[in-house]
């Protein structure tokens, strides 16, 4: 159980990456960047990650890897969507988002859209967006914003215009960079699930009353 284990630690950390946007925005332009993620709020301890980011239209696949472990998460955009692939073993995870996560407080990309970059808080209510500046952030001219939901959390974002993405985000406890940015559309074999994968269903393996899967 193991790998379950780890996967579920992923997805937390993929959580941290609903900060990232706000608004969905209509016409964005797809890319592919590496990603680097420093986090203070790991299960287990700080949490430092590398991997890739592809954006394409209506798809986002993010490839990490920690400890020697290599995880995907695949997100569809029209459905809602969300495939957290486990590479090693071969297994995904299929879930909604917005849906309860035993052990977690929120979903891998319940909030991973694009940004307007005029406006990062539309359609938004429950958002304050404050504009800070403007700035080069890898090599990509950024807008700077502030971004303050309704508990008070605030989290500071840098919008490449030209993608309607942010290229930088960080919060009170973890710090997310996007570098050597390419633009174009990634292939469109990224975003789907190899058929030799097996789809896991965790409903059976947690324990009643516990908010934690069991491990072996």
């Amino acid at each position: 159980m193991k790998f379950v284990v780890r996967a579920l630690i992923l997805a937390t950390v993929c959580a941290l990456l609903g900060s990232l946007a706000a608004a969905q925005v209509p016409q964005f332009s797809p890319f592919t960047a590496d990603m680097q993620l420093k986090s203070s709020a790991g299960a287990q301890g700080p949490i430092e990650m590398n991997g890739k980011i592809f954006v394409g239209t209506g798809h986002m696949r993010l490839n990490m890897s920690m400890q020697g472990h290599e995880t995907a998460v695949i997100t569809d955009f029209a459905t809602k969507t969300v495939d957290i692939l486990m590479i090693e073993p071969k297994m995904y995870m299929e879930q909604k988002a917005g849906a309860v996560r035993p052990g977690m407080s929120g979903s891998p990309s319940d909030e991973l859209k694009p940004f307007d970059p005029e406006n990062p808080c539309a359609n938004q209510p429950d958002i304050t967006c404050k504009k800070i500046g403007e700035e080069t952030v890898s090599d990509r001219n950024c807008e700077h914003w502030e971004i303050t939901d309704k508990n008070g959390k605030v989290v500071n974002v840098w919008i490449d215009p030209a993608l309607h993405f942010p290229v930088k985000a960080v919060t009170h406890d973890a710090t997310i960079l996007l570098t050597n940015i390419q633009e174009g559309q990634p292939d469109a074999s990224l975003f789907q699930i190899p058929p030799d994968f097996h789809k896991l269903d965790m409903s059976g393996m947690m324990a009643p009353g516990s908010t934690k899967p069991p491990q072996n």
